[in-house]
Order: C-alpha cells, then sequence, then structure tokens
C-alpha cells in the first residue's frame, strides 16, 4: 500500500517570476499569514535585488543570498529554518557529496509535513522554488510553476531536483510575535532596500543593485546575450519593480510620520515599473528571437537608462529614512 502523507490545510499556489516569493507567500498563506506577494518581496528584499549577468545569463534573479531573504518571513509571523549549501546538483555535477545534501533536505521536508507544514523546495523539475505539501512513498508531492502551466507534476524523488545554486529548503516551524515585529519592521526592510540597491558585487560577472543597469545596458548595446536570459531577467525585474512600487506605497499609508518624505521614492518607483515594464514588452519570454534589431535595443536602453536614474534618485530617499531613529518610524496608533 502506498504511504502518502499531506499537509491538512487547502495549498492555494501564488504564481510568481519570482518563485521564490511566490512558494514562500503560498506556505505564509496557508500557515494562517495574511500576506500578498507584494509584502514577501519587500519585506525579504527581493523586490530591491537585482543582478546582471555580463551576457544576460538567467542566474541573475536567483544570485542572491538565500539566506539573507528569512528576516522577510520573520518579519510577517513565522520562523524560518533553511537548509542553504550552495553546492550545484545538476548535470554532471551530480555526486554523492550533493546527493547527501538532497538526503539532509528530504529528512527536514519529511519532518515538516509530518507536523502539517509546507515548505519551500529549490529545483523541483527546473531551476525554480516550489512549495512541498506532501510526501509519497519516499518522493515529493510539490506545487510549481509547472502545474500552474498545466503541466502534470508527478511525485520526486530526493535527488532528482535540478539545483544548480544547491539544494535548498526552508521551512516556516513555528510563529514569531507579530506584534512587536510590526513596530519597527517597515523601518528594517527600507533599510535592508537601500542596501540591496548599493551593495558591491561579488564577483566579476555580474553586477548588482544600480550598478546593474549598466551591465544590462553594455550587454545590449554590445550584442552579446543570451537571448533566453535576456527575456527572463527582464519578466522578474518587471515584476520586482512593480512589487517595489507596491510595497513603498503600502509603507507611506502605514507610516504617516515618513509618508511624505517617501513620496518621491514612490512617484520615483512608479517610473522604474513603467520603464521595466516597456523593457519585458520588448524581449518576450522565453525570447525565441536573436537581440539584433537596432530599434529595441535603442528602446530598451532608453527605458534602462530612464530606469535607473529614478532608481537612484529612489535610493537615497530610501537611505535618508532608513536613517531616521526608530521612533520615527513607528506608526502613530498609539498617540492617536
Amino acid at each position: 500500500m502506498a504511504e502518502k502523507t499531506v499537509v491538512p490545510m487547502e495549498i492555494n499556489y501564488r504564481p510568481s517570476w519570482l518563485s521564490w516569493v511566490g512558494a514562500a507567500t503560498t506556505c505564509l498563506n496557508a500557515l494562517g499569514i495574511d500576506c500578498e506577494l507584494a509584502d514577501v518581496a519587500g519585506y525579504s528584499g527581493y523586490a530591491f535585488h537585482m543582478a546582471v549577468h555580463k551576457e544576460m545569463c538567467p542566474s541573475g534573479p536567483t544570485m542572491l543570498n538565500w539566506s539573507g531573504l528569512n528576516w522577510g518571513i520573520n518579519l510577517l509571523g513565522r520562523s524560518a529554518q533553511a537548509f542553504v549549501c550552495g553546492d550545484c546538483h545538476t548535470g554532471e555535477h551530480i555526486c554523492e557529496r550533493t546527493r547527501t545534501h538532497c538526503r539532509q533536505v528530504f529528512e527536514l521536508a519529511s519532518r515538516e509535513i509530518a507536523a502539517g507544514r509546507p515548505c519551500v523546495l529549490w529545483g523541483a523539475y527546473v531551476p525554480e522554488f516550489a512549495v512541498v505539501y506532501g510526501i509519497e512513498d519516499g518522493k515529493y508531492l510539490v506545487k510549481s510553476v509547472k502545474g500552474h502551466c498545466g503541466e502534470a507534476e508527478p511525485p520526486l524523488a530526493y535527488d532528482e531536483l535540478d539545483a544548480p545554486g544547491g539544494p535548498y529548503l526552508l521551512a516556516m516551524p513555528t510563529a514569531t510575535n507579530e506584534e512587536v515585529q510590526r513596530e519597527w519592521r517597515d523601518r528594517f526592510a527600507i533599510g535592508q532596500a537601500a542596501q540591496r540597491l548599493t551593495m558591491p558585487s561579488w564577483t566579476g560577472d555580474y553586477s548588482l543593485g544600480l550598478k546593474a543597469y549598466d551591465r544590462w545596458i553594455a550587454a545590449l548595446k554590445a550584442g552579446k546575450v543570451i537571448t533566453f536570459g535576456n527575456a527572463y531577467c527582464a519578466q522578474c525585474y518587471c515584476e520586482a519593480k512593480a512589487f517595489a512600487h507596491e510595497f513603498l506605497a503600502g509603507v507611506a499609508k502605514r507610516q504617516p510620520p515618513v509618508a511624505e518624505m517617501l513620496k518621491p521614492a514612490v512617484a520615483d518607483y512608479a517610473t522604474v515599473k513603467d520603464a521595466l515594464k516597456r523593457v519585458a514588452e520588448l524581449f518576450p519570454f522565453p525570447g525565441e528571437k536573436e537581440v539584433q534589431d537596432p530599434q529595441v535595443i535603442e528602446q530598451a536602453v532608453a527605458a534602462l537608462t530612464e530606469a535607473q536614474a529614478a532608481e537612484t534618485r529612489a535610493a537615497e530617499v530610501l537611505l535618508k529614512v532608513a536613517q531616521l531613529t526608530a521612533p520615527s518610524l513607528k506608526t502613530e496608533t498609539a498617540e492617536s
């Protein structure tokens, strides 16, 4: 007889180009946290992440410190327990060492499912994040972008992960004191956003934050872009900038003491969002056509230049807000 264990609640998968954001939001919602994709993207900092490879490798949107995203889970009301190794498990890189990582991930996931909690898994079918909602005959049961696209999602063996970033699992085992976190989480998130926009790159092949625009523009002008990666990055960063705009507008609404100060940044992110939308429309996924049309490249460069200027202005505002003392960014609920 087949052994099958699934979590007791309904799992409503939240699709997102930033699949970690979608999977994490799905798990948080299932665990009773009322939050939207933009909340998870904003509090984790993912909305403000931008990494661009010199030839537009599709790895850019996931080229970040995954452990650093855990704060977003904490701030929204759950603890975060993650397995992160960074040891590539795909193709010729698969070996007994990486299978050992996979076994550890599977054991952690099995414990969470037995306790009735879904979790986030990297590399289910493709190098994207998915939601584990059950275990059947020693295999994962997942919901992912594959199912969202109408394809079958067969049970997945522990070592069948396509995980170039390394086997990874994020569990959310316990509730945090959300009321305490709420007093300072917006300020923390803005500080994280400013840091992501201005942080230096850790490798010569990628540029991060505001400098990523320069790398993207240079790749387009040089005519050296991976078409699939270019299209994928365009869709991911288009969505990320929309999340950033929505998140900052929400912070301004929740935080009257800094609403006026944040207003220019919210307006600038509206500009960034619209500019990246134009880029995404110029390079539809999956990027089947070579990027060679001079007119298309010119339009994309103009949109990226406009977005960079607006986001640079916004970053200066976010840095000033982040430097305020803690009481300056608390809500006025107690006084009003």
